[in-house]
């Protein structure tokens, strides 16, 4: 089922990590030594975020990376794409529908699609401000969105 990498975590968390302290300029040893990070594998995750454009870096002593963009105007998706081609709770709604031997009677693609796009609007619709906040009450069942609840239902 659905898992994220460990290139798309450590660039959520770093990201978020950023996001709750603005306007600092955070090296990638001080991300890492505070979240308790590999240091290599987040350097090679900032790169990807820096070359995706959510984050620039600034060389010399007092360098580091800062969010190119206000932490509100950032998804999650944004992110995760970032880091990865394209994450799916299926293979083929990864492009892979060709390498399944059931693609022509699978009876779970279209279930497997609708849950799929409830997943994606959660990433979508998640900005990295209400990650860093904690303020994801919208998905709750009295919030503005119930995208949890419909892909509840579909189960």
């Amino acid at each position: 089922m659905l898992k994220l990498s460990k290139k798309a975590e450590y660039a959520i968390l770093a990201m978020q990590y950023l996001a709750e302290n603005p306007g600092e300029k955070l090296n990638a040893k001080e991300i890492a030594s505070n979240l308790d990070l590999s240091f290599e594998f987040l350097s090679k995750t900032m790169q990807a975020l820096m070359k995706s454009g959510l984050v620039e870096s600034q060389q010399g002593v007092k360098g580091g990376y800062l969010l190119t963009k206000e932490p509100e105007n950032i998804n999650l998706m944004e992110i995760i794409n970032a880091t990865e081609e394209r994450i799916g709770i299926v293979d083929c709604l990864n492009g892979d529908e060709e390498e399944c031997i059931r693609n022509n009677h699978c009876v779970i693609k279209d279930p497997m699609l609708k849950i799929q796009k409830l997943i994606d609007k959660i990433f979508i619709e998640t900005s990295l401000q209400e990650l860093a906040t904690g303020d994801l009450e919208k998905f709750s069942a009295n919030g503005k969105y119930n995208t949890l609840i419909e892909i509840e239902s579909l189960i």
